[in-house]
């Protein structure tokens, strides 16, 4: 999951300069540098955006870093998920791609719904029943692997008592 890889700041990359990133910001999505990422934190349009150390990116699990919300096709912001067909969508994607479909919901209203107390504790309980299936799975497979040993070893001993009967 850790990656050495030395991220560059977006901005100046851009530029032709290669500087190293210092911070991620996680709704622009975008890598900063000290000197690009200081206007960013004072610009009122920016200055409430969550940030995280380029570090703390690399420390994400791959599939995390892979998300996003902007929309690859359009480079616009995601702000609704088509039901239909279980994506995000922005703007121009539903004038172009799901003009018929009719369950379209937003996403801040899912949001709203994943962070609700109750979805909190049923995700928990989830968690907890997967952890106890995946222990239980790997108990069985301890003692698979155990038992599978046991018979391979009588198995040897068994091929070399016959050899010495066999001389």
């Amino acid at each position: 999951m850790t990656s050495s890889v030395k991220q560059l700041c977006t901005i100046c990359h851009d530029g032709g300069v290669s500087k190293e990133a210092v911070t991620w910001c996680i709704e622009c999505e975008v890598f900063f540098c000290g000197n690009c990422e200081k206007p960013h934190r004072m610009s009122r349009l920016s200055k409430n955006h969550k940030t995280i150390s380029s570090k703390g990116y690399q420390e994400l699990p791959s599939f995390v870093q892979e998300v996003s919300s902007q929309c690859s096709d359009h480079n616009k912001k995601f702000e609704l998920y088509c039901s239909s067909h279980a994506c995000p969508c922005c703007v121009q994607c539903i004038t172009d791609n799901h003009k018929k479909c009719q369950q379209m919901k937003s996403l801040s209203d899912i949001l709203k719904e994943v962070k609700s107390p109750a979805s909190v504790q049923l995700f928990e309980k989830n968690m907890k029943d997967v952890k106890t299936k995946l222990d239980n799975a790997i108990q069985y497979l301890k003692t698979r692997i155990s038992t599978t040993n046991i018979q391979k070893t009588k198995a040897i001993e068994e091929i070399r008592s016959m050899k010495k009967v066999d001389r």
